[in-house]
């Protein structure tokens, strides 16, 4: 399972944290305070809120100041777009697309332009140190670019502080994996689908940890819940098959491999280098399948 579902053995993939990401978005409003700790900073905190509702004149302050700070970029003003960004990341914490829009905007594009980021989060952080998202975008370039030790330890902090994050623990199963600590990540991963049980490709990342512990059925359960949750995604097929293969259960080993190879004649090629089918190799049947 190796290499058809590259987010749970490497570097997490861009395309789904940033999934991830948006799914996440529209609880952080209602807990933007949650995170200071004294009463002076947490009146300092009203006040630029109150600034805010009057500088931008909405009930959603929130959605008008990050339109407003859009517009400006767009205009060329990026100190001015800066400085709303700055403001509503200490009104608003735990917002991740405050902090992505902030870094977006700030971030040169240059071939090191990961490592510039994560010293840029990195300062950014020493400014706002109350603020849970610059963290988590620190997280996900330094899991991007392979510090996974870096990553892994701001992924600890972030759980620690919101433990009931199930992106927080998906997070960690990514690394953990990517690190080969797969009983951490499967730990990691059980924990992700407890708060979070309808998000199949979870459960299909689950299955890949777990057959790497030669835990075969219990990886079996789990990628049949994730194909149940997302019956037309090839991926958890084809990771079924390879499952079904390392059992030693060569029908539904090959008639999985034959479906997922028809909804994406990708995998015809992948199956023929993956280490799962190794067993199959020479077989005549799996030969017709992917020849």
């Amino acid at each position: 399972m190796e290499a058809k579902n590259k987010s749970n053995l490497k570097t997490i993939s861009i395309i789904v944290f940033v999934m991830l990401v948006l799914a996440s978005i529209n609880v952080t409003a209602a807990k933007k305070f949650e995170s200071i700790k004294n009463v002076s900073s947490e009146c300092s905190i009203k006040k630029e809120y109150k600034e805010l509702n009057e500088s931008f004149g909405a009930d959603d302050t929130l959605k008008a100041g990050l339109q407003k700070a859009q517009n400006l970029a767009r205009q060329g003003k990026k100190d001015e777009a800066s400085e709303i960004y700055t403001k509503l990341m200490n009104v608003y914490p735990n917002n991740k697309e405050i902090v992505q829009e902030w870094l977006i905007l700030n971030m040169k594009r240059q071939p090191t332009g990961e490592e510039e980021a994560i010293q840029t989060l990195t300062d950014l952080a020493a400014l706002h140190p109350n603020n849970t998202a610059i963290v988590f975008w620190r997280m996900f370039l330094e899991a991007e670019h392979g510090q996974n030790e870096a990553a892994l330890k701001d992924i600890d902090y972030l759980i620690k502080l919101q433990p009931d994050s199930a992106i927080n623990w998906i997070a960690k199963g990514q690394v953990c994996a990517g690190m080969q600590k797969y009983e951490e990540a499967a730990t990691a991963f059980n924990k992700a689908t407890t708060l979070n049980p309808k998000r199949g490709d979870v459960w299909g990342m689950k299955a890949g940890v777990l057959a790497k512990l030669g835990q075969l059925d219990n990886a079996l359960e789990s990628v049949n819940k994730g194909i149940e949750l997302m019956p037309g995604d090839p991926v958890g097929i084809y990771n079924r098959a390879c499952i079904y293969c390392l059992k030693a259960n060569k029908a539904n080993a090959l008639a999985d491999l034959k479906k997922a190879i028809g909804m994406n004649p990708q995998f015809k090629q992948q199956a023929k280098n993956d280490e799962d089918f190794r067993s199959l190799y020479e077989d005549v049947d799996f030969k017709k399948i992917t020849d």
